[in-house]
């Protein structure tokens, strides 16, 4: 007997109630979530520049930053500090908005995450402008500006007189960075005023630089005198002023320094007075006249002590108080004696006055470092001639000789130095000087036979003052 089976059942039908009840709970977390979404983006962070909202599309967005910065660089700033002021548009100053820039913080702002942007719900938030600087005008505007805050250092000295040590005074110059941030940080907050911001200026010798310096040790010294009365009565005030000024001085190991920065401006509120100077061929009185003096002086102790001479000028004219090729002629701003310490340790310069009549000047700092020999040799290289200058100032009828006469020289110097280490040198060195006229002061009515006979070798006469005379042509005073 065969038994036939019959095929499987087929699966049973999916309940609809099942099916129901998950189609309603898609539709309801659907509800939630559109619900959710509208609060969200209620809910989201504003956004603005500056403080202004900022428009929808991003085509507008570009074209609305470019117009806030073209507003924004004619915001009024005024820059300064130390009694150094200058008002002027953004713009005149070199800083402008960078659009570029400011959108690429503005975009960035805007992609926040889930939690950032939900933490900042119903808040608007501000992307500040971003700034950059145009190279050129702001240059020019710190360069009108640096020097009226600069201050230069005072390098420390001492006061070898009364054994005391006067400290260095630190100084100050512009600080080009900080002062570009000073700006962009007022700009970026709306403030009408930025500081100019300044870095201090170390002095070149400081207080500790003088505590290894032996003082009782003397390297080289040079005496020069000169007279106290008549036209001297000037002369030896700026002497003593100039001695004072270079007293105490500090040359550090391998330093350079200039008398001009070293004495400073010659001017009455300085301790210098009215003398007799060198203008072009002819003594004219000024301030300082004497001056050159001392820094003749201080030549020749350092030609003595080793030292090397980074910048000397003879005078124009031979000088009465040292030998041809010594003299150092100097004018502030424009003629300069500068001197270089070859050595490893720091030497100081003791300028004083031993006599009224006498001006030295020593090394301090070491026992001798060499023995140098100093001579010259020299040819005449052009007569004087004799200058008749007409004063209407001069009383009527008189005469005088305003000046003595000298030939033109050139001279070569030579230096031979033997330092106390085997080492031997020798230096040869240039100094012309000109032909000095003899000048005659002739008065109203006065006639020139009245004057002497003119000298050998002055085989022709100049005459000034005469109605048809051109203005002499005024040069540099040199002391």
């Amino acid at each position: 007997m065969h038994r036939v089976t019959s095929p499987l059942p087929p699966p049973p039908a999916p309940r609809s109630r099942g099916v129901w009840r998950a189609l309603t709970a898609l539709v309801g977390l659907s509800a939630v979530l559109a619900s959710a979404g509208a609060l969200w983006l209620h809910a989201a962070p504003r956004f603005s520049v500056d403080g202004h909202p900022v428009p929808g599309s991003g085509k507008d967005v570009a074209a609305w930053l470019t117009a806030l910065g073209a507003q924004r660089a004619e915001q009024p700033l005024a820059l300064g500090g130390g009694g150094a002021w200058r008002g002027a548009p953004l713009r005149q100053l070199g800083l402008q908005v960078d659009v570029r820039a400011t959108a690429a913080a503005l975009e960035e702002a805007q992609h926040l995450g889930l939690r950032q942007r939900w933490a900042l719900r119903n808040q608007t938030v501000d992307v500040a402008l971003r700034f950059r600087v145009q190279n050129a005008i702001f240059s020019a505007t710190l360069t009108d500006l640096a020097p009226q805050v600069r201050q230069e250092p005072v390098p420390a000295r001492l006061d070898l007189e009364h054994h005391t040590r006067i400290d260095d005074v630190p100084g100050a110059e512009l600080d080009r960075d900080a002062t570009l941030a000073a700006m962009v940080d007022a700009a970026t907050h709306h403030r009408v005023l930025a500081p100019l911001a300044t870095r201090e200026l170390r002095a070149t010798i400081t207080a500790s630089d003088l505590a290894a310096v032996d003082v009782s040790k003397v390297m080289s010294a040079y005496e020069t005198t000169f007279a106290t009365w008549g036209t001297g009565y000037g002369r030896s005030a700026n002497i003593r002023a100039a001695a004072r000024w270079l007293d105490g001085t500090l040359i550090a190991p391998g330093a350079t320094i200039s008398f001009n920065d070293v004495v400073g401006a010659r001017t009455l509120k300085r301790g210098f007075t009215f003398a007799p100077e060198i203008v072009g061929d002819e003594l004219e009185t000024g301030i300082g006249g004497g001056t050159c003096q001392v820094a003749s002086t201080l030549h020749a102790a350092v030609l003595y002590g080793a030292l090397d001479v980074v910048e000397r000028h003879a005078h124009g004219r031979a000088s009465s108080y040292t030998q041809m090729g010594m003299d150092a002629t100097v004018a502030y701003g424009s003629v300069d004696l500068r001197i270089r310490n070859p050595f490893d340790f720091p030497v100081v310069v003791h300028a004083y006055l031993p006599k009224p009549t006498q001006i030295r000047v020593e090394l301090l700092g070491a026992e001798p470092q060499a023995t140098v020999g100093y001579v010259y040799s020299s040819r005449k290289t052009a007569d004087f001639f004799r200058r008749v200058t007409y004063k209407p100032t001069l009383a009527a009828g008189t005469t005088t000789r305003h000046q003595k006469g000298s030939p033109g020289f050139m001279v070569y110097s030579y230096v031979t130095t033997k330092f106390t280490d085997g080492r031997a040198t020798k230096r040869i060195y240039a100094s012309e000087y000109h032909p000095v006229p003899e000048v005659y002061w002739v008065g109203p009515g006065a006639s020139e036979s009245a004057l002497p006979e003119p000298g050998e070798g002055v085989l022709r006469t100049e005459r000034r003052g005469l109605p048809e005379d051109p203005p002499k042509e005024p040069t540099g005073p040199a002391s």
